[in-house]
């Protein structure tokens, strides 16, 4: 079954092809191995949310869930993140740091011919000129693409940090000019906030200010551009720019945000509905203004949402699914943080690699996850996923004598060595009796 996962990490360089999914199959094999087990604090909050969604879904459009559609969109969160409960089910032995540090390397060794051929036509700074002429790797959208690249960034200074090395350093610069040709704003930005977390010690009181100043300020912005004479539940918008870059900003300052918004205040405690954000719903009705249900729906399933996971899980699930998806990343962020310590200080590096990637690229993806639906994006989560299924199952490994050491037998201490008993003063056949005439 771990084969399985090690196939779906590597596959995780295209959604041309979308076989990567492939790594939530250990559950369907084995899934009687849930129990009996015990399971880091991130799984409660996973293993809550996921219900909770589950319960939304059934309440709001049940046949969604028969639906291939819904998977490939609205419901990507299950595809994303299926994986972290299939590593609870096998194990393996390996080596995470050589794994880890072979998928890097080969992550963007494939990526150099389509990178070369797209400067050639292109060139390095085309994106200036016409953002349309951006780098996509093996990706269908441009935001994909750099959501990967930033994920592989992470890694790169992850795989450094475990053992430091100028081709890794030229690697992990190559990767950077590949994520900054994407022209993805939101990718770069997610990529350099680790930098500065790194740099000023990774410490609570700075994740705990990250994630609050990213939530507050996106429903700042949604508040400061929300207007009162716009039916946001079904007004149809559009914008029409000349620059692709510019009307996606617009687009989501005049329209996507101050919708998710309204979606939140009719419905703040669980939201709408998981997959509503899309839909056309017609009419809404409302419990003492802390709990509404929609009506009158036609269901979509499309690539549409609010652009701010914060934002899209305000508008389909409220406040009760920001707070598990929150309470999900805190307690992972931890369990990755005390795990890498222990890798360093007691288990002689074993899993170092992967637990301070799992701690880097959930920074990244929080940062990332204000300016596009980055949290269930499977270009964006799928390698975090596989990496903490591959780490959940992972075992310590086995050590073996060599051969040209061989194991020195020292004679035992004197006071230890075995005497043998005094032989008998007598014959054997001796009566004891004293012979005549003797």
């Amino acid at each position: 079954m771990a084969y399985i996962s090690v196939l779906a990490l590597f596959l995780t360089v295209t959604n041309l092809i979308p076989v990567s999914a492939v790594g939530f199959l250990p559950i369907a094999f084995c899934a009687w191995r849930f129990f009996g087990r015990s399971y880091p604090s991130f799984m409660g909050p996973l293993t809550a949310l996921t219900l909770f969604i589950v319960v939304s879904t059934l309440l709001y459009d049940p046949r969604s869930l028969t639906e291939f559609e819904f998977y490939r969109r609205d419901g990507n969160f299950f595809i994303s993140y299926a994986p972290i409960f299939a590593g609870c089910v096998y194990s393996h032995r390996w080596d995470m740091n050589k794994m880890l540090r072979a998928f890097f390397v080969f992550a963007v060794l494939i990526n150099i011919p389509p990178y070369m051929l797209y400067l050639a036509q292109n060139g390095l700074l085309a994106i200036f000129k016409n953002p349309g002429d951006s780098f996509g790797s093996f990706f269908i959208a441009r935001n994909a693409a750099g959501g990967f690249l930033a994920m592989m960034f992470c890694l790169g200074v992850a795989c450094y940090l475990q053992r430091r090395s100028k081709i890794m350093l030229l690697l992990i610069g190559l990767n950077g000019l590949m994520l900054f040709s994407t022209y993805s704003r939101g990718s770069l930005l997610g990529a350099l906030a680790i930098l500065p977390y790194l740099y000023f010690g990774r410490k609570r009181l700075i994740l705990a200010s990250l994630m609050s100043c990213l939530v507050v300020a996106s429903l700042a912005m949604a508040f400061y551009h929300l207007r009162g004479n716009v039916d946001y539940m079904g007004y149809p918008f559009s914008i029409q720019n000349a620059d692709a870059k510019v009307a996606n900003l617009d687009i989501r300052y005049e329209w996507l945000w101050p919708r998710a918004l309204t979606y939140f205040r009719q419905s703040p405690i669980v939201g709408m509905g998981f997959g509503s954000f899309d839909d056309t719903i017609r009419h809404v009705a409302s419990y003492f203004g802390v709990f509404s249900v929609p009506s009158d729906i036609v269901i979509e399933h499309s690539d549409s949402h609010a652009h701010n996971s914060y934002l899209n899980f305000l508008a389909e699930l409220g406040v009760v699914g920001l707070a598990l998806v929150l309470s999900f990343f805190w307690k992972l962020i931890t369990w990755s943080q005390n795990g890498a310590a222990r890798a360093a200080l007691v288990e002689h590096g074993q899993n170092f690699t992967a637990y301070r990637f799992i701690e880097l690229s959930c920074v990244c993806l929080l940062v990332m996850a204000a300016t596009e639906h980055r949290l269930v994006a499977p270009s964006n989560v799928l390698i975090l996923s596989l990496v903490i299924s591959l780490l959940l199952a992972s075992r310590p490994v086995r050590v073996a004598r060599p051969a040209n050491n061989p194991q020195v037998v020292r004679p035992k201490p004197p006071y230890r060595e075995h005497v043998p008993p005094a032989p008998p003063r007598y014959p054997a056949g001796a009566t004891g009796r004293i012979a005549p005439g003797s």
